[in-house]
């Protein structure tokens, strides 16, 4: 029997012996080659640009040709050794194989989607292209009628093909999906007795800038002569894989990375909160911290000091990183460890008699925001913050412990680095994460985890808040950034007409920044309400949907659903969970779009045709009670888990009665819709039309809701908050349907 190693030995003697009398390619395949090889060529130039245009028309080319190169050789290696087995010229393999490879990365989306997508364009424009070539060279001259017709057909039906395909390409996509917006969901007249004054207006303070950084940095904006100076950092123990073209580019290596930040003040007397926002993974040389200016003019014209920090150096870069061959890695914690070493800046400036911040920084005030990457930095950056040492090294010391109160997660990463093989546990912290159901990057609700990990043992005011947004992606939050979250050409793979538009998506980031900053810095409580009930920011939002929870540290929970297996045990002892006439009743990990999240929910499901009484679910309460007065509140977060087929978005709207018994079985109840009605699950279908339904288009986003006790005794005067017994939900109101419940409790 032959061996592996023979056969090849006889294939490379064949090809040896026959390389002098390979044929020329025939009429049609050389027609194929030259189209494809051309379209091809076009795409690629134009990924380059985006990949490498900013560095420069030099690098711009020898990356671009070293590329090509490489995947020549590469797909080189895969045409020989198909040629052994097909009868397909070893040549248009070749550069069958070459084009697949580059048309990928020029498509780089969905792996699935782009492979697809990839081989449809090599077979449309290769029949194209054999097929006009042959004609054009007047191969079908003395061929018979039947194979003419057969030609021109073809090349008709591919001509058209190729127009429609390119028209599908540069085409942005369709409109989105009609849902019930925001201002036809809350519709209550609290909201408009309730006066708030918008957030994201221009506050009174006239608004200065400056930068600071290292000596020598590898950008001069930082080493301006009125520039302040900082030392540089030794981040070589935080990330692996720095390549020698990497310190080249930047001038710098891993031991000395730059404290680099543009700055935005108010002027006055101060002192100011400082506030301190991270950019995530972009281009390297595209710089990103000058993309946040927006929200930079705002908060310092309302009193606060912010500061956009370059951590460009850590980016992807794919000319340095050698095309991932040595790309970065494990830099997460050196972007959070920069964070700290930028507010030690601050620190030092703030106690320096000659420095011009001088007893202008409320060091006790203190917040971060990160931007997706950023955004699980200032988790890094909290959690080193208040340790001792390195959780994976304890040969590094920290000695940070500053008064971080505030984080504000957009579009964030998770579970990128984990300390010690743990998810990052925080404590006693402010936390706020957004996120748009339209992002094409980090396209699952990642802050949704932090968000649940975030736990409040002291008797000091904490909150944490998440907002969901129909609409939003993951660029428009940077300026800087792209209105596509993919790589150049590979946008276009992606329904961008259903993003809404840049302005929009800026003015949702000043809303709830700005507010959460008010409540959680500044002492404002009244904006507060602005998470509680997402209603009382309808009039400065852009009217799309919205989902969003809120929690705090003034909420004894009854029923977290994390602690063990029992069904009918609450999280507080003593207490007792009761389920009547379900058709799904069962405590399980949250599942979202990629696989199961660590926090759990109960899961309701009804269905009135198979059950004449209603379904109902309760919560009774320890016999030793609780502390409940007139104002305190019941409170839920609850998720639309419902199968809806040819249901229109405002048919799937969920109601139902929520109850309260008092020891005396005093009752009182409201609907559901008295607070808002249950949103359904708001789809994101990234992808263009064929694909748009390709994987999981959604997830359980959890919408919070508060209910007076107050509210209660209105409805019956007899009822008893002090002595209230059962909580309970009547699925009495919508006819079936599925949903999750987390964190009950009772907030003072």
């Amino acid at each position: 029997m032959e061996t592996i190693k023979e056969r090849a030995n006889h294939i490379i003697r064949k090809l040896k012996v026959n390389r002098k009398h390979i044929k020329p390619l025939s009429a049609g395949w050389k027609g194929a080659s030259f189209v494809l090889a051309a379209a091809t060529l076009i795409l690629v130039i134009m990924q380059a640009n985006y990949l490498l245009g900013a560095r420069g028309f030099i690098e711009f080319a020898v990356g671009t040709v070293i590329s090509i190169v490489v995947v020549l050789i590469i797909s080189g290696l895969l045409a020989i050794i198909v040629h052994g087995i097909k009868q397909i010229p070893s040549r248009y393999l070749w550069l069958f194989f070459s084009s697949f490879i580059l048309l990928f990365i020029c498509f780089m989306g969905p792996m699935e989607v782009s492979s697809i997508f990839v081989l449809l364009v090599i077979a449309i424009l290769s029949l194209w292209g054999a097929i006009l070539y042959k004609l054009v060279t007047g191969s079908y001259k003395h061929a018979k009628r039947s194979k003419k017709l057969t030609a021109v057909v073809l090349s008709v039906t591919t001509t058209v093909a190729i127009g429609i395909g390119g028209y599908w390409v540069v085409n942005d996509g369709d409109e989105g999906i009609r849902g019930v917006t925001l201002q036809e969901l809350k519709t209550s007249a609290r909201y408009t007795n309730h006066v708030l004054n918008n957030p994201a207006e221009e506050g009174p303070y006239p608004v200065k800038t400056l930068t600071y950084g290292s000596e020598n940095s590898y950008r001069k904006e930082f080493n301006r002569s009125d520039s302040l100076t900082t030392k540089t950092v030794d981040g070589s123990a935080y990330v692996e894989k720095w390549s020698s073209l990497r310190t080249k580019t930047v001038g710098l290596g891993p031991d000395a990375m730059p404290v680099n930040g543009l700055v935005w003040y108010p002027e006055g007397e101060g002192p100011f909160p400082l506030v301190i926002i991270a950019h995530g993974n972009h281009m390297m040389t595209d710089y990103s911290d000058p993309g946040y200016d927006y929200l930079g003019e705002l908060l310092a014209s309302r009193g606060y000091i912010f500061v956009s920090i370059d951590e460009n150096f850590l980016n992807v870069s794919p000319y340095d990183d050698m095309f991932v061959v040595s790309a970065l890695e494990k830099e997460n914690p050196a972007r959070g460890l920069l964070m700290l070493e930028h507010i030690k800046a601050w620190k030092e400036w703030n106690s320096s008699s000659s420095n011009p911040f001088y007893q202008k920084v409320d060091m006790g005030q203190i917040a971060l925001i990160g931007h997706s990457r950023g955004a699980e930095a200032i988790t890094i950056a909290a959690a080193f913050n208040k340790l001792s040492t390195h959780p994976d090294n304890g040969n590094i010391k920290f000695d940070y412990n500053f008064h971080i109160r505030s984080l504000i997660s957009i579009a964030g990463t998770d579970q990128q680095y984990r300390p010690s093989g743990k998810l990052m546990p925080l404590q006693n912290v402010n936390y706020l994460a957004l996120h748009g159901a339209q992002d094409m990057d980090v396209n699952t609700f990642r802050g949704s985890s932090q968000y649940n990990r975030i736990s409040f043992t002291d008797k000091e005011d904490f909150m944490k808040a998440s907002v969901y947004i129909y609409g939003a992606n993951h660029g428009q939050f940077n300026r800087v950034w792209s209105r596509g979250d993919g790589l150049g050409t590979a946008n276009q793979l992606f329904n961008l007409k259903q993003l809404m538009a840049r302005d929009e998506q800026e003015t949702i980031a000043k809303v709830f920044i700005s507010s959460f900053l008010d409540a959680t810095l500044k002492n404002k409580h009244e904006y507060t309400e602005v998470f509680k009930d997402i209603g009382y920011a309808k009039e400065w939002l852009p009217d799309t949907m919205y989902i969003s929870n809120y929690d705090d540290s003034q909420t004894t929970l009854i029923a977290s659903f994390n602690e063990d297996i029992d069904l009918q045990s609450t999280t507080i002892p003593g207490g007792r969970l009761i389920g009547e006439n379900l058709q799904e009743w069962k405590e399980e990990k949250v599942k979202m779009k990629f696989g199961e999240d660590q926090h759990s929910a109960v899961r309701l499901g009804w269905d009135r045709s198979k059950q004449s009484k209603a379904a109902s679910y309760s919560v009774v309460m320890p016999d030793e009670g609780l502390d409940v007065g007139d104002n305190s509140s019941v409170v839920f977060s609850m998720a639309d888990y419902s199968e809806r087929k040819n249901m229109s978005y405002e048919e799937g709207l969920i109601d139902l009665t929520v109850k309260v018994e008092d020891k005396n079985g005093n009752q009182a109840s409201l609907p559901l819709s008295h607070i808002s009605k249950l949103l359904p699950s708001i789809e994101g279908k990234l992808l263009k039309r064929p694909f748009a339904n390709f994987g999981q288009t959604k997830e359980p986003v959890f919408q919070n809701f508060s209910f007076q006790f107050n509210d209660f005794k209105q409805v019956n005067p007899r009822f008893n908050p002090q002595q209230v017994r059962t909580v309970g939900f009547e699925f009495d109101k919508t006819e079936k349907g599925t949903v999750l419940i987390n964190n009950i409790g009772i907030r003072k």
